[in-house]
């Protein structure tokens, strides 16, 4: 008797307490959300994975992000489900993953689920035998679905472990005979800038040239190859497309009409319905685009949406001390995805003056629904030079009464609805916005910002010599930083300095450039972070844009400025051979490489 009851207490004092577990306190804002979940979360780290192996079970990593709507379904429909949860803590080690923070690990789970699934998104679930090898994995699924997965695989697991681990095995080991024929270095002379022209052809034949963007379905803003075109392209047909794009994603859905900023994507192919999260990154790049795009077609519009765009991102996304938060949620308070941005006929009407509504249900077209009653969001329908003859208004009139209408919306937004933030520094995307507010320097109010920005870089999150991935909003370090963190730091460094000779910057600039060869290049390839808990680490001859240029080709860009400043024979030589090194991978797919090939042209430009 006495021993059943020591068992039992045991049992009892060994599972995770109701609504609590490991990322409770965790200073990743997406990690915390789940701290109250009756999963048994662990954050990723060695300590996991050595329990998953002492224990011989299973290994569950759902990975996701802060603003992604789909993460908060999952959570609430399983991982608040105390069934799924029993089931999970019973026969697997839960690992929850924030892939802004750990965005090697993120990279590597999806190419598996990609490559078994045919497809990727968030959440991202992958179950891994306790040696680490994937065996399975999806994006979002139902409950129901979910738990049949879990139970179905925990089964499996007990009577079928060898099979299932030779099977995970043998996945790994085609992947990596994949990754090494990508990686195959192609023979001759040749250099990264031989491929200009196939890039470009590459690029134009996915471009849709009657709605601007590439592709037919949800419409990215896809700033990499818009980048390379911008800085590559030169025929009339190339300039005609980029400023069709540019001129539909600052009309359309993807713009915030009203706060100004971009959001992450619109979900259809006319621009219209956005996934209404607005990401750091997004706006830095878009920041970016717009500002070199002003001056390669002297449009001074372009150059508004940038130093717009860089307004926004003070007024909403900048934190104490100077740096930037992460990200705005898709949902609001209430859990509405895009509740904050809508706005029905009544709500307008509380807000705004009867010449304004007009101006509104004209410009923004808010009256598409004849019951009003419906909420709506705000986009540019009717171009500016339009509306003000239709209302005969000056432009400039014009202007300010839209001034107007959008200040009010935005006070009103601000009082009486609101939204979720992902408060996390990463250092990338700060670099990325040192490195957009270095293009419109002029600006007296947005170079203020930038200086605080490069102090808050250079004290707080370069630490003896190191770089952090990202600190929270006490300053808690979330681990070291990657090739991504060191290369956008490095250049947003040069970039600012650059333009306003502060030569702190640069001198940050250079030793970040110097770091990140050190840290991240090796002969086998790059490497996108210092460590890996997986089998077989991953090395790359090149690595591919994504949503974000990819970290080699910014890396490149760095160090041509730094070389240009400081002549350096050892860097100049590696610099050299990267170029110089045309892989298979980059052969098969130019749509993915257009950042790398327009870096081997950016002589000394970043």
């Amino acid at each position: 008797m006495f021993n059943r009851f020591l068992l039992i207490l045991v049992v009892v004092l060994s599972a995770p307490l109701a609504g609590a577990n490991a990322v409770k306190h965790h200073p990743s804002p997406y990690l915390a959300l789940h701290g109250d979940d009756p999963v048994d979360w662990h954050p990723w780290g060695a300590e996991a994975l050595e329990k998953a192996r002492k224990e011989n079970k299973l290994i569950f990593v759902s990975v996701g992000y802060f603003s992604c709507h789909w993460c908060h379904v999952m959570q609430r429909e399983s991982f608040s489900d105390k069934d799924v949860a029993a089931v999970l803590n019973r026969h697997y080690v839960s690992i929850k993953v924030d892939r802004e923070l750990n965005p090697a690990l993120d990279g590597r789970l999806m190419a598996f689920v990609q490559a078994t699934t045919g497809r990727g998104g968030w959440p991202m679930n992958v179950f891994l035998t306790p040696d680490g090898y994937p065996i399975a994995g999806l994006t979002y699924a139902p409950p129901a679905r979910f738990m049949r997965i879990v139970e179905d695989l925990q089964q499996r697991w007990h009577t079928s472990r060898d099979e299932l681990e030779a099977a995970a095995r043998d996945v790994d080991a085609v992947l990596a005979e994949r990754r090494a024929a990508e990686n195959r270095v192609l023979e001759g002379e040749q250099s990264l800038q031989q491929w200009k022209q196939p890039l470009l052809k590459a690029l134009m034949r996915v471009a849709d040239t009657m709605k601007g963007g590439f592709g037919d379905q949800a419409k990215f803003p896809s700033v990499p190859q818009l980048w390379a075109l911008l800085a590559l392209g030169e025929d009339d047909d190339i300039a005609e497309f980029l400023q069709l794009t540019l001129d539909t994603m600052a009309s359309h859905g993807l713009h915030d009409a009203v706060g100004g900023g971009f959001f992450r994507y619109t979900v259809d192919p006319d621009w219209e319905t956005p996934h209404y999260e607005k990401m750091l990154y997004t706006n830095a790049m878009l920041a970016m685009l717009y500002a070199r795009a002003a001056k390669r077609f002297d449009n001074p519009y372009y150059h508004d949406i940038a130093r717009d765009t860089l307004h926004f991102m003070d007024r909403e996304m900048r934190a104490p001390g100077g740096a930037y938060i992460a990200s705005l949620s898709a949902v609001d308070e209430n859990n509405v995805e895009g509740g904050y941005y809508l706005w029905s006929q009544k709500q307008l009407r509380k807000q705004l003056a009867a010449e304004e509504m007009d101006l509104v249900n004209v410009g923004w077209a808010m009256d598409r629904y004849e019951d009003g009653d419906t909420e709506v969001l705000p986009w540019q329908v009717v171009d500016l030079d339009t509306l003000a003859q239709q209302f005969d208004l000056s432009r400039e009139v014009l202007a300010h009464k839209l001034a107007t209408i959008r200040h009010k919306l935005q006070q009103a937004r601000k009082a009486t609805r609101g939204l979720p933030r992902d408060d996390k520094r990463l250092a990338a995307w700060n670099g990325m916005a040192l490195v957009a507010l270095s293009e419109v320097a002029s600006d007296k109010v947005l170079r203020a910002h930038g200086a605080r920005l490069k102090a808050f870089i250079k004290t707080v999150l370069w630490q003896e010599g190191m770089l952090l991935r990202a600190v929270d909003g006490k300053g808690r370090s979330m681990g070291a930083g990657g090739l991504a963190d060191y290369a956008w730091t490095a250049l947003g460094m040069l970039r600012w300095s650059a333009a306003t000779n502060d030569p702190s910057a640069a001198q940050l600039g250079h030793q970040l450039v110097h770091a990140a060869w050190r840290r991240f290049h090796t002969p086998q390839g790059w490497r996108e972070t210092e460590q890996t808990l997986l089998p077989m680490p991953l090395y790359q001859r090149h690595l591919p844009d994504g949503a974000l240029p990819s970290a080699e080709a910014i890396l490149l860009r760095a160090t041509r400025l730094s070389l240009r400043a400081k002549p350096d024979k050892a860097l100049q030589k590696q610099l050299d051979r990267v170029l110089a090194t045309p892989t298979q991978q980059l052969e098969d797919g130019f749509y993915w490489y257009g950042s790398l090939i327009a870096a081997a042209f950016a002589e000394g430009q970043g």
